[in-house]
């Protein structure tokens, strides 16, 4: 027999099972021999093990079903480029020893990347800053020293190596100085943007988790991984979600990172690690029960699935924008944010906004802005679905552990949500609660956009900026402002005239009291 694989079932019409639907997939477990059910999601959809040619057989028999594989989902890697790992087993052992490079102290948990001809070798430096990596060639492509926060990634360039090789390793501190670098300075972002805060926007954040930090409220979620428990969505392994929360809505504080909208409610939705179709179906659904304005997507599929297609559709029509990061692999546009109802966000950086001897230099790619300061990211993923491009490297943001700089489409895709978030705040009059609203919401993203000269299929309308964004929002409240001011002013003239008045009223009758006593 056929080797099991894992299907999603679902209703063909629609994104929520009608209940004659899922009395159907409900009893397929007794119909058809050997299958399991191993998850119901709560719109009626199941995940079922068979093999390919009950799945088949199915579909014959059942035309209203979807059946599709439920296949696992990419995460967008934050170290874009790096080839997979080999065995430990190698002919040369190399010695690393990291440092800060101010004070010569030892620095720990900084993954030390060895990149040769098609593969990676790894270690990861002790709490004496030493690591050990084996390795089978004498040339390599690159080294890269990648501390898990506080430092800038070093990059050592095609290193010439020698038997029991020790390479010294001094890393540069990032600059947390409260201001969120370049990737928070959208154009107009350090101006306009900052007269708005996403105050009354809730955002979902479709990703690894989110850690709890003082400086990054995140006001609810769910854990949509299998036989896990739907509170844990504030467990984060991987830091992805995290730092993906912190370009959105970190707190503007003297030791940290501002983010876009820091007043905006940020829900996590956990789909990492090991997440499937189906638990990107249920974070979305749950997107819509609980009325968010905005889902941020850093996730991704080289393959389609219908019934993601079909959730995030349900979600465009119910007044959600629904917006994804492009991919990291250099290709054609991943799913979801490939999707018609999806706004799709492409990588960009800028030169000088990073030291030249970090690995975010390697992300450098050759198509370059019209000034020659912008650049596409070498690891962004392009094509015709492209809506627009955003700050994708050399992003400093929130990890569990402290700050860390990190590179990719999540990063941008980030920024663009929280711009999104100022937008629903700057023009309540288009929270209209149906498809209306995120045809608003793309549209004025996208005529704020500027063309930086980079290919349409890169930057699909250009580079977002507060300024165009929010301009008339802003002179619609300088008017308010003005018309409150200057009904303030008349209400204290009117006030003072009055009180003049009823003083000298007040005059007259002590007069008259006066007089009549005499």
């Amino acid at each position: 027999m056929s080797e099991k694989k894992r299907y999603l079932i679902g209703y063909r019409d629609g994104a929520v099972v009608p209940r004659n639907v899922e009395t159907v997939i409900d009893s397929l477990e007794t119909r058809l021999e050997g299958i399991k059910r191993t998850k119901k999601l709560r719109t009626g959809q199941s995940v079922i093990e068979m093999t390919e040619e009950q799945a088949i057989r199915l579909a014959e028999e059942e035309p209203d079903l979807i059946i599709e594989e439920d296949r696992e989902l990419e995460m967008f890697l934050a170290m874009p480029g790096i080839m997979p790992e080999v065995p430990a087993e190698a002919e040369l052992s190399l010695s690393f020893r990291v440092i800060d490079e101010e004070t010569d102290r030892p620095v720990e948990n900084v993954t030390i990347y060895c990149t040769g001809s098609g593969v990676t070798y790894k270690g990861v430096t002790d709490r004496k800053g030493t690591a050990a990596v084996r390795v089978y060639e004498t040339a390599l492509r690159h080294i890269i020293a990648s501390p898990r926060d506080t430092y800038w990634s070093k990059l050592l360039p095609s290193p010439r190596l020698k038997d029991s090789a020790e390479i010294d390793i001094r890393l540069k501190k990032l600059p947390v100085d409260g201001n969120h670098g370049w990737g928070r300075r959208l154009p107009g972002m350090d101006k306009t943007g900052n007269r708005f805060t996403g105050r009354g926007v809730r955002i979902a954040v479709i990703d690894s988790g989110t850690a709890g930090r003082e400086d990054l409220k995140t006001a609810g979620g769910c854990n949509t991984l299998d036989a896990r428990a739907p509170d844990a969505w504030n467990v984060d392994e991987k830091g992805h979600g995290t730092h993906c929360c912190g370009i959105i809505a970190s707190q503007d504080d003297k030791a940290g990172v501002r983010g876009m909208a820091p007043d905006a409610g940020i829900y996590s939705l956990k789909v990492f690690p090991g997440g499937r179709f189906s638990d990107l179906v249920e974070a979305v659904n749950w997107c819509i029960d609980n009325y968010m304005d905005i889902i941020s997507m850093s996730v991704g599929s080289r393959s389609h699935s219908a019934q993601v297609e079909q959730a995030l559709r349900e979600a465009n029509e119910r007044g959600i924008t629904c917006i994804a990061a492009a991919g990291n692999d250099g290709g054609p546009v991943s799913y979801p944010a490939a999707y018609e109802s999806v706004m799709a966000v492409s990588a960009v950086g800028k030169r000088g906004t990073f030291p030249e001897d970090s690995a975010h230099k390697l992300q450098e790619g050759d198509y370059l802005s019209a000034d020659g300061e912008i650049f596409f990211a070498g690891f962004s993923n392009y094509g015709p679905e492209i809506d627009v491009c955003a700050p994708g490297v050399a992003i400093l943001s929130t990890v569990p552990t402290g700050y860390a700089a990190w590179d990719g489409t999540s990063m941008a895709c980030a920024a663009v949500a929280g711009l999104a978030a100022l937008i629903l705040e700057a023009y309540p009059e288009i929270r209209t609660g149906d498809e209306w609203q995120p045809y608003y919401v793309r549209s004025i993203i996208n005529d704020s956009a500027t063309d930086t000269g980079l290919p349409q299929e890169m930057q699909g309308a250009g580079l977002p900026g507060a300024d165009p964004a929010l301009a008339a929002a802003l002179k619609r409240r300088e008017y308010e402002n003005e018309i409150l001011t200057s009904y303030r002013q008349y209400m204290e003239q009117l006030l003072e005239r009055t009180g003049a008045a009823v003083r000298e009223i007040e005059e007259s009758l002590k007069k008259l009291r006066r007089l009549k006593r005499k």
